[in-house]
C-alpha cells in the first residue's frame, strides 16, 4: 500500500532535495528545444518571417486550468470513494502518496516550454510558402499514382469508405488527434518512474514537429489535395470535394469549415493560431505514429489502441483530402528512424 503523508512529514523536504535531478531528466528536452529555437530565428531573420512566440500562451493557460480542474476532481472523487473521516486531509495524503511534488518539478518546466515551441512552428509553418513557394504536389500526385496502381489514393478504399457514416466517424476519429496529442503528450511530461522513455518522447516530439512538420515540409512545399484547385488550378480532386461537400448536407463534415479557414488565412499577414499550408509529410500521421511506438512497451490495450488510431487517422488524412497517400507512408517510415535517434541521444545526456 503506497505510504501517507501529512502536510507536516518531511515529504516535501525529499522532494526539494531531488529536484536537481528532476531538472536534469528534462536537458534532452530543452537541449533539442534550444536548438530548434535558434533554428528558427536563423530561419525568420533571413526569410523576414513573422513570428509570434506568445501566439499559443492563453490557450495553453485555459488547457493547463482545465486539465488541473480535471485531475482534482478525479481525486477528489477517488477519495471520497473511501470514505475518509476527514476530506482534506485526505486530498493533501492522496497528493503525496502520487508524488505529485515530484511530477510538478519534472513535469512544469516542459509545460511552461510548449507554448513557446509550437508558436515557433506554427510561425514558420505560417510562413512556408516565403522560403519555398508550393511546387511538389504534381510529382506527389504522380508517384501516389504510381503507389496505388494508377489511382488515387482516397478512389482505392472509396467503395467502403465512400459513404456519410464512414466519413462522418473518420472525421470525428481526426479531430480527435488534437486532444489525444495533448493528453499523451501532457501525461509524459508530468509522469515519473521511466526518466529514458520520458525523455526519449518528448525529444522525439520535438524532432517529428521540427524536422517534418518545419524542415521537410519546406524541401517539399506542397498544400495537400484540398488546395490543389486554389493553387494550382488543377481539378484533379474536384470530385472527392464535391463527394465531401455532398455528405456534408446530410452527415456534418467538419473538416470542410477548417478547409476554408485555413484558406482564409493564408491570405493574411502574419501567424494565426492554426494557421499555416503543408501536406508532406503529414504531422497527423506522424504524431500518430510516435503515440503507437510509445504505447507498444505497456502492450495490452493501449498498444492496439495505439495502432488504430493510427490507421484510422492515415484513412482520414487521404479520404477528408488533407493529404495523399505518400504524406502519411512517409511519417510512417521517419518516425521510427527519429524515435531511435532521440533514444541514442536521451542515452548520451542522461548516462
Amino acid at each position: 500500500m503506497a505510504p501517507k503523508f501529512s502536510p507536516m512529514t518531511p515529504k516535501v523536504e525529499t522532494e526539494v532535495r531531488r529536484s536537481p535531478a528532476a531538472w536534469r531528466s528534462n536537458q534532452p528536452f530543452f537541449l533539442v528545444f534550444i536548438f530548434y529555437a535558434l533554428t528558427v530565428l536563423v530561419a525568420a531573420m533571413h526569410w523576414h518571417l513573422a513570428l509570434d512566440p506568445e501566439l499559443y500562451g492563453m490557450l495553453f493557460v485555459l488547457f493547463g486550468v482545465a486539465i488541473s480542474v480535471l485531475v482534482l476532481v478525479v481525486m477528489s472523487v477517488g477519495v471520497m470513494l473511501q470514505k475518509p473521516k476527514r476530506l482534506l486531509p485526505a486530498l493533501v495524503d492522496s497528493f503525496f502518496a502520487n508524488d505529485f511534488p515530484n511530477r510538478l518539478v519534472i513535469g512544469l518546466p516542459v509545460a511552461l516550454a510548449l507554448p513557446i515551441f509550437f508558436s515557433l512552428f506554427t510561425s514558420v509553418k505560417n510562413g512556408l510558402s516565403k522560403m519555398v513557394p508550393f511546387y511538389a504536389d504534381p510529382a506527389l500526385i504522380t508517384i501516389d499514382r504510381k503507389i496505388h496502381g494508377g489511382m488515387d489514393a482516397w478512389q482505392t478504399l472509396h467503395p467502403l469508405l465512400g459513404n456519410g457514416p464512414a466519413i462522418f466517424a473518420l472525421n470525428f476519429v481526426y479531430n480527435s488527434w488534437f486532444i489525444v496529442m495533448f493528453v499523451v503528450l501532457f501525461c509524459v511530461a508530468f509522469s515519473i518512474g521511466n526518466e529514458r522513455a520520458r525523455a526519449q518522447y518528448l525529444v522525439a516530439f520535438v524532432i517529428v514537429w521540427g524536422l517534418l512538420g518545419n524542415f521537410v515540409a519546406t524541401l517539399f512545399a506542397s498544400v495537400g489535395p484540398v488546395y490543389v484547385s486554389p493553387f494550382y488550378g488543377d481539378e484533379t480532386f474536384s470530385p472527392l470535394m464535391n463527394f465531401l461537400q455532398a455528405t456534408d448536407m446530410n452527415y456534418p463534415v467538419w473538416a470542410l469549415r477548417t478547409q476554408k479557414l485555413l484558406l482564409a488565412n493564408a491570405a493574411s499577414i502574419g501567424p494565426r493560431v492554426g494557421s499555416g499550408i503543408s501536406a508532406f509529410p503529414s504531422i497527423h500521421v506522424a504524431v500518430a505514429t510516435l503515440n503507437a511506438i510509445y504505447f507498444w512497451r505497456f502492450g495490452g490495450f493501449l498498444r492496439w489502441a495505439g495502432i488504430a488510431f493510427l490507421l484510422l487517422i492515415q484513412l482520414g488524412s487521404v479520404h477528408l483530402a488533407w493529404h495523399y497517400g505518400i504524406d502519411g507512408y512517409a511519417s510512417l517510415l521517419a518516425t521510427p528512424i527519429i524515435w531511435v535517434f532521440a533514444g541514442w541521444f536521451c542515452r548520451a545526456q542522461l548516462k
